[in-house]
């Protein structure tokens, strides 16, 4: 029972008991936040308490079925997918805030979150002094704040702002933190008495926190108050010899629990008030976590949650779908068919559709006190009648994870492995680069979710955006290539393939909605693209000598055909990128790496031959994507110019911040151009670069999420889309390059 009872403390390492926001009601409340700083337990861990493990020892929430809503494959969050933070991060158009611990760029602009799994508000060594022996983890809130005061002044020293100035732009998030402090205690067995003696010390250690951030330039303050615990899984089955008459009847919840909580809350609450009295300048928001989720629990059919809202989506056994040592995540317990219907994912925390409802409910009311004001952001910063999804077609620039998806698990690619999503995602997410992709970036700029791959997901929706590009896929079928003899072990997912699916599909994604099918596509950006680079690569890599022009002409063909019905069933902006200058990347450079000294620019570098068939087949793109326009004058159909925004900085690398030899990769091995066939990035041996920033090409044939990033800013923001994007309908705020992108 002992052992059991420890599996059970250690996996609570989080139940949070909740969130506040408290914003300023002094001067003008209203703020364009750049940045998010996060403090908190695993109500706001995005992935550092898995960095922090040991390799050999995981955590449950390093495995499947965590994350499998929206991530794939797991990123450390305690959840189906999403969390509170990410929403918020969604709704302001900034970046999903990565974890501190395991992230080599640390900055303002990508926000830092210090949140870590199992936290405690309290220090261990107090808690240890009061016989609360639990295994948890030393990241205490005082933990959390000294290293971010240690880091504080490097991160200050990269920006030509003033540090308070930087401080004074982030929302600070201050927890859930709190929870666990109560948590051990209680599973231990220690008394109500006990417990809340802990309470007045809990208050003080967030309100020290909230003066100390105050000190250093904060202004913005999102303090969440905590859960109602006697509603989640894990407490119901530790006190499920309590009587009947003990639960609620209505809710089956334990009041006495939930009435502690509340206890807190309005501890925290009054000290909140008195801070808010002592610092007029700054906005302290209380976040009601406790309230908007005990509704679900008492009209869980309002909000779409089943009607038994107690049992946990993943787990197994007895009446709650929970069993103390069988959480989820171990080896043959099982999870519902659709998290979207439950409220406890797995018996400690929420599932994303809970977080998502709580998230909403925070920024737009009514559960912040005081309300956030966004008058200041202009009706297009927060407006959701802009894009409203992105659909995605394409390969590997494109790809957020279907080729990890379609991979054998005995031989998974090597996205799957680090050093891939190193700057970014921790840990890999099967993008081919050291982090986000172009998509990502306009993703963030419109305020959307990165769009999750379609295969392998089990809740494709409008609303989270449809990816289909796919690692190696082709513009043309498969059975052309091996009618000319072309036998490349590619991938056989090519645009018509890809929009043959995403039409079988299309009458079950709107049959969910209210709204009309043409009008979701109608709202949607589709992006086709890249697409048709690896119709050349494959012939070029076997030798073959095919006539350029004919398969030219047979991929522009091809891509047409998709806009074509793609438009037909009710999409109305288009964006089509061309291809890359394939003479400037380590992979072909390579490759034709006997050449003449006379065949390479001797300003780049680059191979100019093969540029310049790159060029001119960028040109017969954009003249039928002309075309069309004529045919469909109610379309939008923009050009994104991937080869000129990519070769400037192969022109003038200092001037967009990368090193002076910027044509080896970051991620290989041997050679001039740190690039050798059969040994490339993600492979046993294979070192990377300590700083991808500095580079463009990523592993020899992708790109570092520092290039990307600059060719997407060129392309939503101009000159790099032709026409160019107009945002004037979205207001200012929409288009502020210091707020929509981390760069």
């Amino acid at each position: 029972m002992a052992s059991s009872l420890k599996q059970l403390i250690s996996s609570f390492l989080l139940v949070l008991y909740y969130t506040t926001i408290i914003v300023a009601s002094s001067e003008s409340r209203c703020r364009r936040f750049k940045s998010i700083i996060s403090f908190g337990d695993s109500i706001a861990d995005t992935g550092n308490y898995l960095h922090l493990s040991d390799v050999n020892h995981l955590p449950q929430t390093a495995f499947l079925p965590y994350g499998e809503s929206f991530f794939h494959p797991p990123s450390g969050r305690a959840s189906d997918g999403r969390l509170i933070i990410d929403f918020i991060a969604e709704f302001l158009g900034l970046p999903y805030v990565p974890p501190y611990f395991g992230s080599q760029n640390v900055s303002f602009e990508q926000g830092i979150n210090f949140a870590v799994y199992g936290a405690t508000a309290l220090d261990r060594a107090f808690l240890v002094g009061k016989g609360i022996e639990s295994d948890f983890t030393n990241v205490s809130l005082s933990v959390q704040l000294d290293i971010f005061k240690q880091i504080l002044p490097n991160l200050c020293a990269s920006s030509t702002r003033d540090c308070k100035e930087i401080l004074g732009d982030s929302l600070i998030l201050m927890g859930e933190i709190g929870g666990n402090d109560y948590n051990y205690p209680f599973f231990e067995g220690k008394s109500i008495n006990e417990i809340k003696e802990l309470v007045p010390l809990i208050i003080k250690a967030i309100s020290s926190a909230i003066v100390d951030l105050i000190d250093l330039g904060g202004k913005t303050f999102l303090v969440p108050g905590g859960f109602p615990a006697g509603c989640s899984a894990a407490y119901l089955t530790l006190f499920q010899t309590v009587a009947e008459k003990d639960h609620d009847p209505f809710t089956g919840c334990i009041p006495w629990l939930n009435e502690f909580g509340e206890h807190h809350n309005e501890q925290l609450k009054t000290e909140l008030e008195q801070l808010q009295k002592l610092y007029p300048h700054v906005n302290i928001i209380y976040a009601d976590y406790h309230n908007p989720l005990y509704r679900f629990y008492q009209e869980p059919a309002k909000y779409g949650f089943k009607n038994r809202p107690l049992a946990a989506c993943c787990g197994v056994g007895g009446q709650y779908n929970f069993t103390i040592g069988k959480e989820c995540g171990y080896e043959g317990v099982s999870y519902c068919q659709n998290p979207s219907e439950y409220v406890n994912w797995d018996g400690y925390h929420l599932t994303e559709a809970a977080y998502k409802k709580m998230a909403e409910g925070i920024l737009n009311g009514p559960n912040a006190i005081p309300a956030f004001d966004w008058s200041c952001l202009g009706s297009g910063s927060v407006d959701k009648e802009r894009f409203k999804s992105i659909i995605s077609f394409g390969d590997s620039i494109a790809d957020t994870g279907n080729y990890l998806h379609l991979s054998d698990v005995n031989h998974l690619p090597q996205t799957a492995f680090f050093p891939y999503g190193e700057s970014f995602f921790h840990p890999p997410s099967g993008r081919a680069s050291d982090g986000r992709l172009i998509i990502d970036f306009i993703a963030e700029f419109l305020g959307l979710p990165y769009v999750p791959p379609y295969f392998g997901s089990q809740n494709v929706s409008f609303e989270q955006g449809i990816n289909f590009a796919v690692y190696g896929a082709t513009a043309l079928d498969r059975a052309y290539f091996v009618g000319k003899g072309i036998e490349s072990d590619f991938t056989n997912v090519s645009l018509s393939v890809q929009l043959d699916i995403f039409k079988q599909i299309l009458p079950n994604l709107c049959a969910s909605s209210s709204r009309d099918c043409r009008e979701m596509l109608g709202d949607s950006l589709i992006l086709m693209g890249e697409i048709g680079g690896n119709d050349f690569f494959y012939p070029s890599s076997e030798g073959k000598s095919i006539n350029e022009t004919k398969l030219q002409d047979l991929i522009i063909k091809a891509i047409s055909s998709a806009i074509v019905d793609l438009i037909a069933l009710g999409g109305k902006t288009f964006l089509v990128p061309g291809g890359f200058p394939a003479g400037c990347s380590a992979a072909c450079l390579t490759q034709y790496q006997n050449a003449a000294e006379e065949d390479y620019d001797p300003l780049t570098g680059c191979i100019p031959r093969l540029n310049e068939s790159g060029e001119r087949d960028n040109e017969q793109l954009k003249t039928e994507l002309k075309r069309l326009q004529k045919l469909y004058p109610d379309v939008n159909i923009i050009y994104a110019d991937y080869h000129n925004s990519l070769y400037r900085f192969y022109q003038e690398p200092a001037k967009y911040g990368f090193k002076n030899r910027p044509l080896a990769a970051c991620c290989g091995v041997g050679g001039r151009y740190n690039f050798t066939i059969g040994k490339e990035c993600g492979s046993e041996g294979v070192s990377y670069c300590q700083n991808p920033s500095e580079y463009v090409n990523w592993d020899g044939y992708h790109l570092t999420e520092a290039a990307y990033q600059k060719m997407a800013e060129g392309i939503l923001n101009g000159p790099y889309a032709t026409p160019a994007f107009d945002w004037s309908c979205l207001g200012s705020g929409s288009v502020d390059k210091e707020y929509s992108f981390s760069s």
